[in-house]
């Protein structure tokens, strides 16, 4: 019995997600602290990760992954 009370406890803990996680970023603040900065477009090296307003989107600058393959070496 006493294992059932664990086992509630950690599928407790496994589905309480923290609360910065769970909701988006919806206004200027929320963007600045996130890295962003408030465009009404996104430019192709910029990615959206949010939104500022009605008509913004908030946009972060996106790097591939591509250009770094070759500094990895074995």
């Amino acid at each position: 019995m006493k294992i059932l009370y664990l086992l509630f406890a950690v599928f407790f803990l496994v589905l309480q997600s923290s609360p910065g996680f769970t909701q988006g970023i919806s206004d200027p603040i929320a963007c600045r602290r996130a890295g962003g900065f408030c465009r009404r477009t996104c430019y192709p090296y910029l990615r959206s990760i949010g939104i500022c307003g009605f008509v913004q989107s908030c946009c972060r600058r996106w790097v591939s992954s591509e250009r770094h393959k070759g500094d990895i070496t074995v």
